[in-house]
């Protein structure tokens, strides 16, 4: 049987200090029907599940060097990354240039979509020393959008979710070149399709990219048995 490591993507509720245990806990019904045809293993990224936070802010190569550390010692036959996870898997297959593994991105964070907000502090940034601009920034994020990924976590962490969050990582595709396979939700509004299938296309890259009809971002949990089945049958 061969061996599937899975990287989680970054869920508010899974921050360390929740409480939680495993990073995979929303999306159960998924691994367990991995584990059908797959020896499964998950891990809990630095910060997330009872997993000690880093020591500071962390920046998507240092994701990736943890990743690549944790490849090297479960040696795995294929590794799959979920949303953020998707995005350090693919950083660290265009760093790494590792061609033993297969890998597949699902729903991955290469390029994020957000809704323009009515209320900006950009302007700020002109008049307004940096420390005072940093406590603006924490009070609009907190009090005027509370956008849980960042209200919900301790600083370091605050620093490192902003530190990844507006990363473009298309660029990274072209990096790679053995075979990624990219998995879609079609209707996923977090993680948008179109710009990275429309980058593929202008680039006749070689990566395989199956679209899920009628999913959304979390089609762990909606579209479980088509998921799964796209794993097996590409593996």
């Amino acid at each position: 049987m061969k061996k599937i490591l899975l990287v989680h993507g970054w869920n508010h509720d899974n921050y360390t200090s929740s409480g939680c245990t495993d990073a995979w806990s929303n999306r159960s019904r998924f691994v367990e029907e991995l584990s059908t045809y797959f020896e499964v293993v998950r891990f809990n990224l630095p910060g997330f599940c009872g997993e000690k936070e880093p020591e500071h802010p962390w920046v998507l190569s240092d994701f990736s060097r943890y990743l690549d550390r944790v490849i090297q010692r479960e040696k795995p036959d294929i590794v799959l990354g979920y949303s953020f996870g998707g995005a350090i898997l693919l950083h660290w297959k265009a760093v790494s240039g590792n061609k033993t593994v297969k890998t597949f991105l699902v729903s991955p964070a290469i390029l994020r979509r957000y809704e323009k907000k009515s209320v900006s502090i950009g302007w700020l940034k002109a008049i307004l020393p940096e420390r005072l601009i940093v406590l603006a920034r924490d009070f609009y994020l907190t009090s005027v959008v509370r956008n849980p990924y960042y209200t919900k976590a301790s600083p370091v962490m605050r620093e490192t979710y902003r530190n990844i969050v507006g990363l473009d990582l298309r660029e990274d595709l072209l990096k790679v070149s053995d075979e990624l396979v990219l998995i879609y939700g079609e209707k996923d509004s977090a993680t948008p399709l179109e710009s990275v299938k429309d980058f593929l296309a202008s680039r006749k890259s070689h990566h395989k990219l199956h679209v899920i009809e009628g999913g959304g971002h979390d089609i762990a949990n909606t579209h479980t048995d088509e998921l799964v089945s796209v794993i097996v049958n590409l593996t």
